[in-house]
């Protein structure tokens, strides 16, 4: 990816990269690393300098994200000293089977990517950090693809395991070096499950209140790994606010939702959306028209404005996609780990993707879809509320999404609920909000939930804000069922990170 990415911070590349590379890295193809904290060939010990102490990172995700499920956190790490170059955050591309993930494919995939760094960074061994399902893939890539050969520093994080891939028994094998980072049950997934808990032979390290996607944002979860690889604190720990006036080089790719797949060619368009003291919102003329190459890569800086938020206009060149736009809060670093996700118009790819797809109604009412890149929204803790204004912006409707009755995970307890991703469709088709979640098997798996929430299109002028604990981004409802290239159709997604 960052053969693609240019950017102004570059820092944000450096810094991740040197922290997973430098603490207590494995030994050499020979048997031995006579100096673990030092890559650069001048075996000073003793050296200060962060650039002496870290190795090339390549970060995994898990089921259901991409690359920049990463974001923060290789933005940390790049605050903290490593280069863009250091900092390879990929997407696993059409890694199901059917409705299932193949971890086989995934652990083939993380091999080539590997190679393919060590090739062009000169190093024989990188440092890894996996998430989620990630975990698994890594573990099969170090016992049954001779992964151990060519790290040095292992991270799993929120991860879950297979206490069955060992190498003679030992399921952390050598001559790598482990860290866990994992929730103290916050997370649905872990509770109680030995697959989610300590691992022998590693350093864990166990984080009180945090969910799964917060294990890799959180300051001080950082903090732990950024001293397992480089050995010393961060100097940068935390995230800086957006800047106005600063001017963020961007780099991105446009991709198929679940499966990864890029969409080469696609147009995207970055529109400035403006909140006035009323709380109205206000699209901007567009920005320049930026066009993906064949991977789905593009490119572009963006200059921070008071009150403002971003919309990017997403557009393939052919009616396989719908229209999307999508909505972010303002940058607070140079980033190259952006991901526009597209929803396919039929059938095509995995099971999961055919399904999601086929199962978003298309109609006169606007289908919205609300993530948090960087936590899960949990009843009791979080709250997402809808409100939609006429042309006029006079109020016409308010709805909370996370309420006792929509329980993030249907059929499990609200308060342990694992969404990051809510999308918002009338279901029933009676122009009205309903009460819980939509029974669409297709739609409600792990991350993925939807709800009953009417949401009128019928005139492109309507508003809807969505507030997620007191952020807001303002958006213009669009009908779902519009053809491409009408200046009315598509979904909405609206991206959030703290």
């Amino acid at each position: 990816m960052e053969r693609f990415f240019r950017f102004s911070l570059s820092l944000f590349g450096v810094v991740f990269v040197a922290a997973l590379v430098v603490f207590g890295g494995c030994s050499s193809d020979s048997g031995t690393d006579p100096n673990p904290s030092d890559t650069t060939g001048n075996n000073d010990t003793n050296s200060v300098k962060i650039e002496d102490r870290i190795r090339t990172t390549v970060f995994v995700h898990g089921t259901n994200e991409a690359a920049d499920v990463f974001s923060e956190l290789t933005q940390r790490f790049a605050l903290n000293g490593y280069s863009e170059a250091q900092l390879v955050a990929f997407d696993l591309e059409d890694y199901y089977s059917g409705s299932a993930i193949d971890i086989a494919e995934m652990a083939a995939q993380i091999d080539s990517k590997v190679t393919e760094v060590i090739a062009s960074s000169g190093e024989t061994r990188i440092d890894i950090v996996a998430h989620g399902s990630g975990v698994n893939a890594v573990q099969h890539w170090l016992v049954n693809m001779g992964g151990t050969n060519k790290a040095a520093h292992v991270l799993f994080v929120g991860g879950s395991y297979d206490l069955s891939l060992t190498s003679n028994g030992d399921v952390t094998p050598s001559p790598c070096k482990y860290l866990t980072i994992r929730s103290d049950g916050n997370d649905a997934a872990q509770q109680g499950n030995a697959e989610y808990g300590s691992l022998a032979g590693a350093t864990n390290q166990q984080f009180a209140g945090l969910d799964n996607l917060q294990l890799l944002s959180n300051g001080n979860a950082f903090a732990k790994m950024f001293s397992f690889v480089t050995g010393a604190a961060p100097s940068e720990p935390n995230m800086p606010n957006p800047r106005i006036g600063m001017s963020y080089d961007i780099r991105g790719r446009i991709i198929d939702f679940i499966d990864n797949t890029p969409v080469g060619g696609a147009m995207v368009i970055p529109i400035k959306i403006r909140t006035l003291s009323s709380g109205e919102i206000q699209r901007q003329v567009g920005g320049t028209v930026l066009t993906a190459d064949a991977d789905g890569y593009f490119e572009f800086s963006d200059v921070v404005g008071p009150e403002q938020h971003l919309e990017f206009l997403v557009r393939s060149g052919n009616t396989a996609y719908y229209d999307m736009h999508i909505y972010r809060q303002a940058w607070r670093a140079n980033s190259h780990t952006e991901r526009l996700r597209m929803i396919p118009r039929s059938g095509g790819g995995s099971d999961i993707l055919t399904n999601y797809s086929a199962a978003l109604k298309t109609g006169n009412h606007a289908v919205m879809m609300v993530m948090s890149q960087n936590r899960t929204m949990q009843f009791g803790r979080d709250a997402v509320t809808v409100r939609r204004f006429d042309p006029s912006f006079d109020p016409i409707g308010e709805v909370s999404v996370l309420t006792q009755s929509n329980a993030p995970v249907p059929g499990g307890s609200a308060q342990n609920g694992n969404t990051w991703f809510l999308a918002l469709v009338d279901y029933d088709g009676n122009g009205q909000d309903g009460s819980g979640p939509i029974g669409a098997p297709a739609l409600n798996m792990w991350g993925l939930n939807s709800f009953d929430c009417f949401l009128d299109a019928t005139t492109t002028a309507y508003q809807t804000q969505i507030d997620l604990n007191g952020v807001v981004l303002g958006t213009f409802n669009y009908r779902s069922s519009g053809s491409s290239g009408s200046n009315n159709s598509g979904f909405n997604l609206i991206q959030f990170e703290y």
